[in-house]
């Protein structure tokens, strides 16, 4: 396997980091991976382990307001837009470097709800892939109970910049313990989020569930069965409304949140690779 990092220009000329796993030998397509709210791209190293030995090319880059690309405020995203248009621009980046390789696109729980949102305005994508993703959120697991209920008004209008804590319990990522050490010790996670990047969230999700009709082109969704980070009952509900005639779920019983992190995962990926190669 070949590391390699980079920078690409997003939307507005934004200076973004990003790295990719390559193959040692022939390339036979690449994933584009979105990583979830308040991480990074480095989470998904395993991942870039599992399918660069099947052929497979790994890109990610930090999401606008993460830890290389943090910028002026971390943890604000001023508009979901930016990261769509940036997708665009990172496609164009790996379609120039693979020779036009078909590129799938997979996102893990925030990550997957912004997958979603490109995959129902580009119905000629290949696939897309979601892991748990963010369409519900237990709020008090993240936020803890002031902040959850502020979020229930319009407070993110009033208040856009502001920044609030964002408590996630490591514990219900990953059942992994390594994993799980690396999680906790990882410096370069976000403990603050801003009200305009919440607000996106919370905006994103409506269109998703409003728009799951508008997904026409081939999906997988990967649903962890113990998910306490997210609501899997309005993932099966979005799933059940998507309007593509090739689209598949599969549930994890007793999977904690993070499925690409998780001790069974072997499994998940296993099931990756065989949706990916009947979609070549």
């Amino acid at each position: 396997m070949k590391h390699q990092t980079g920078f690409f220009e997003g939307r507005e000329v934004t200076k973004l980091f990003y790295q990719s796993w390559l193959p040692e030998n022939d390339i036979k397509a690449a994933l584009i991976a979105i990583h979830d709210l308040a991480t990074h791209s480095d989470r998904f190293h395993t991942l870039g382990e599992y399918f660069t030995e099947k052929g497979y090319a790994v890109f990610s880059f930090d999401l606008r307001g993460h830890w290389r690309n943090k910028h002026d405020l971390p943890g604000n995203i001023d508009s979901m837009d930016h990261i769509q248009k940036d997708i665009v621009l990172f496609m164009d980046l790996v379609r120039e470097q693979l020779n036009s390789k078909k590129i799938f696109l997979i996102g893990h729980s925030f990550g997957g709800l912004i997958s979603l949102i490109y995959a129902i305005t580009h119905a000629g994508l290949p696939g897309v892939i979601v892991s748990s993703p963010t369409l519900g959120m237990f709020l008090e697991s993240l936020f803890g109970k002031k902040i959850a209920k502020k979020l229930a008004t319009s407070f993110s209008k009033l208040a856009p910049n502001k920044l609030v804590k964002i408590e996630i319990d490591q514990n219900q990522l990953t059942s992994d313990l390594k994993i799980l050490r690396k999680h906790i010790a990882d410096k370069n996670k976000l403990d603050m989020i801003s009200m305009r990047t919440i607000g996106e969230l919370n905006n994103s999700i409506k269109y998703v569930m409003d728009n799951a009709i508008n997904l026409i082109c081939p999906i997988l969704v990967l649903q962890s069965g113990d998910d306490k980070i997210v609501d899997k009952q309005l993932v099966k509900e979005f799933f059940e409304n998507v309007k593509s005639e090739d689209k598949t779920y599969k549930e994890y019983e007793g999977f904690l949140h993070e499925l690409w992190n998780e001790k069974g995962r072997a499994q998940v990926f296993q099931d990756m690779y065989i949706w990916l190669e009947k979609h070549l």
